[in-house]
């Protein structure tokens, strides 16, 4: 075992300084104001700094000039392909626009607790702006961040109380075009297996699914009930098949709140012997990348993740004038093989 005294320490600036033969000023400011320094300085510096393989302080380069060059991003899931593409779409507009930028992202598991810890975390690292999808109900922090300067985006669920921009998809919409399709196929028992309804898109999508059976009317009489999921994953969607089977016994259609619920109630009924589409109709929600490779491919509402995630950065990253902004897209039905007509 190594002697803890015997370690060489990390050189520091008055190491670069002395082997450049210059102040320790002049090497802050190579480090941070290159400009200021003459060309054979800071030529010197660059050669002490490689030779010592000197590291600067991020955190003392953050203390003097009042910024991180970090992005806060909380998200839902981080392992759900939809925020993926989300994460992807930020990352191009950073990459591109403000490139000393990095983003700093957590996963809030859906849990209003753990984002509300994640929050505070990234505020406490001194981030420069933060993109959210919200799930919880309490986010008086965020005042205080942007009473500091900070920029603030939501995705998927507009803060109106704390005038900050939002980037949402029109979820009651998407319930509503997912519940027609199925009823428009014939389907008169619809079972939603959904996420917790303390989740702005899980009860957005919930509220189109009843508006459009309410829409249809008696002469329909369809019967729609929900299953609802602790966290909106594939595991979680294959538990609900019992449950699914007690509802409807005899076959009908599943709406999911979304592609990764869908894959693990396919997966569900095909291990329990069922045949998709002719025993059930299953529908999700985003047509996320593998939408189209199951088998049978899934009916969903299509979303724009990756374009989602373009605009909540560039309304991150753009000058403020005046109001925030608020960019609704529109979701549109993907009608695959997972979808038909009831048999019988």
């Amino acid at each position: 075992m190594s002697n803890p005294s015997s370690v060489t320490p990390a050189p520091g600036l008055r190491d670069v300084a002395a082997l450049a033969g210059v102040s320790m000023g002049t090497v802050s400011n190579v480090l941070n104001r290159p400009e200021r320094v003459r060309p054979e300085n800071r030529r010197r510096v660059e050669e002490a700094i490689r030779e010592l393989n000197f590291v600067g302080s991020k955190t003392a380069i953050q203390f003097r000039s009042g910024k991180s060059d970090l992005v806060g991003v909380v998200v839902p899931d981080v392992g759900n392909p939809f925020w993926g593409d989300v994460l992807r779409g930020i990352e191009s507009v950073t990459d591109e626009k403000s490139p000393e930028h990095s983003l700093l992202v957590v996963s809030s598991r859906q849990d209003s607790y753990r984002e509300k810890r994640a929050i505070t975390s990234l505020l406490e690292r001194g981030v420069d702006g933060l993109i959210l999808a919200p799930v919880g109900n309490d986010y008086t922090d965020l005042d205080n961040f942007t009473a500091r300067g900070k920029r603030i985006v939501t995705i998927d669920r507009q803060l109106d109380a704390h005038s900050i921009a939002s980037v949402v998809g029109n979820d009651v919409l998407g319930g509503s075009i997912a519940a027609t399709h199925l009823m428009d196929r014939g389907h008169r028992r619809i079972v939603f297996v959904n996420g917790p309804q303390t989740v702005a898109w899980s009860r957005d999508r919930w509220d189109g699914a009843v508006a459009a059976v309410e829409k249809a009317g008696r002469g329909h009489q369809t019967e729609l009930t929900s299953i609802e999921v602790p966290d909106l994953t594939a595991v979680n969607g294959e538990a609900a098949v019992p449950e699914v089977l007690k509802r409807l016994p005899r076959g009908g259609a599943v709406l999911c709140a979304n592609d990764l619920v869908a894959l693990g109630v396919l997966n569900g009924l095909l291990s329990a012997g069922f045949d998709v589409p002719h025993d059930f109709s299953v529908v999700g929600y985003d047509d996320v990348e593998f939408a189209s490779r199951l088998s049978p491919s899934l009916t969903t509402i299509k979303q724009s993740p990756f374009d989602m995630g373009v605009v909540a950065a560039q309304l991150l990253l753009e000058d403020a004038d005046g109001k925030p902004r608020n960019v609704v897209f529109e979701p549109s039905l993907v009608v695959r093989g997972s979808s038909a007509p009831p048999s019988g």
